[in-house]
């Protein structure tokens, strides 16, 4: 499913200061609407997700949602409620070697993943009668992996939301300390999210914050700017870095969600 080559950022020069895993290491609190769920991705290889339901969960929206690099699954079990109460199912996604999930991260993998991840979900959700819209969601690194999904299955998809996305892999990875010799320019392109969300149409959500200094604010924005969807909203939150968005305008990160994803106009 994969229509781009990443193999050549799989690099043990690149990856180490790309995916920061980290284990489960704090026993979980789990209830009937709190829990971890287990993905079989392949005989070996098994992704955990932790899902929060809303107490109405077979009709609400439900967002499937990639996180950032730095953080797992379980992390969510503080922000989970406040989707919980708005009246949204959140699932949240680990990668390979992050949270309970077995395997060792890569570019690759990640996005390979990512369709494996998404099928599951919705096989889950369809065989419990889940029977709202499902969004797909990218939280920094994560936004890779929500793109890839939202191009390759929008007649599925009822909305994309980016959160402190990037535009611009190569500017990315040089910012992080990864030296030119190892980044061909010929594959710039090919690896770009920018040239990827083109082909997006679904509605969509970008939020970004002002002062973010790990990913530009012009990333957001660029990425807003190439979205192809009609229905398409731009929430950019003052004072606000990379990690804090939520922190920082709760009251407005949380109801531009909720205004996206519980959109009734939807097919």
């Amino acid at each position: 499913m994969i229509t781009h080559d990443l193999s050549f950022l799989d690099k043990p020069e690149i990856i180490q200061y790309i995916f920061y895993p980290r284990k489960q290491s704090r026993e979980l609190q789990n209830s009937d609407n709190t829990f971890t769920i287990l993905l079989e991705i392949s005989s070996e290889i098994k992704i955990s997700c932790r899902f929060y339901r809303t107490l109405d969960y077979k009709f609400a929206p439900t967002i499937l949602l990639f996180h950032g690099n730095g953080e797992i699954a379980a992390d969510y079990d503080f922000i989970g409620p406040m989707y919980q109460k708005l009246g949204i199912n959140l699932l949240v996604a680990d990668y390979r070697g992050y949270g309970l999930s077995s395997g060792t991260p890569s570019f690759t993998t990640m996005i390979a993943d990512s369709h494996a991840i998404y099928q599951q979900v919705r096989n889950y959700l369809l065989t419990n009668i889940y029977i709202g819209p499902v969004s797909i969601m990218g939280r920094s690194l994560g936004s890779a992996s929500a793109i890839e999904i939202s191009i390759h299955y929008q007649s599925q998809i009822h909305s994309l939301i980016i959160e402190s996305g990037f535009a611009y892999t190569y500017a990315l990875l040089k910012r992080l300390g990864i030296p030119n010799y190892l980044l061909p320019i010929k594959y710039e392109d090919r690896v770009s999210p920018l040239s990827q969300i083109k082909e997006v149409k679904i509605p969509a959500l970008v939020i970004h914050g002002e002062q973010d200094n790990i990913i530009p604010i012009k990333d957001g924005k660029a990425l807003f700017q190439a979205l192809s969807s009609v229905d398409k909203k731009l929430l950019l939150i003052p004072n606000a870095g990379h990690n804090d968005l939520l922190l920082v305008g709760p009251r407005e990160y949380m109801n531009a969600i909720k205004s996206r994803v519980m959109d009734r106009d939807y097919v």
